[in-house]
């Protein structure tokens, strides 16, 4: 979507633990759209500290499913029976973005 509207960027990882902060929040009862904004913002404030000025977006989604939140699957195999699981249910793709600079 950047490019198409033209916006120059280039693409740094964050390198952040995930799967740490998602254990952490959801030991807290944050629900699932808390923590694709506390992952967004982490990663965007983790990269803005070495940006310059420039602004630095920062985004995540996590997927809600029956009150779970799931993680990125390890394997074929695996993704295979999560699709199967989801397959005709209710889950919802939650996105968060976060923009900024130093």
């Amino acid at each position: 979507m950047l490019r198409d509207a033209g916006v120059v960027f280039d693409v740094r990882p964050a390198h952040v633990d995930e799967d740490a902060v998602k254990e952490s929040l959801l030991a807290d009862g944050a629900p699932p759209g808390d923590v694709a904004d506390a992952l967004a913002e982490l990663k965007a404030i983790r990269i803005s500290t070495s940006a310059e000025n420039n602004l630095v977006l920062g985004a995540d989604q996590v997927l809600a499913f029956e009150d779970e939140l799931i993680s990125k699957v390890e394997s074929l195999d695996a993704a295979k029976a999560l699709l199967r699981r989801l397959s005709g249910k209710r889950h919802e793709l939650i996105s968060a973005a976060v923009l900024a600079r130093g």
